[in-house]
């Protein structure tokens, strides 16, 4: 969960110091990504009791 955490923070700060909003697109891209896996992660968390709601 914490991999995925930071992987969306670090592929928006990565996709901004691109050159081209074409390259900004495709990081966010990937931190939407990123974002779908922690989502599920935290769900799955939820249901197996690791987390409460």
């Amino acid at each position: 969960m914490t991999r995925a955490a930071v992987s969306i923070a670090s592929n928006i700060a990565e996709g901004e110091e691109r050159e081209s909003h074409a390259e900004s697109a495709r990081f966010l891209y990937f931190a939407k990504g990123s974002s779908g896996e922690l989502a599920t992660q935290i769900f799955i968390a939820i249901e197996i009791g690791v987390i409460e709601k």
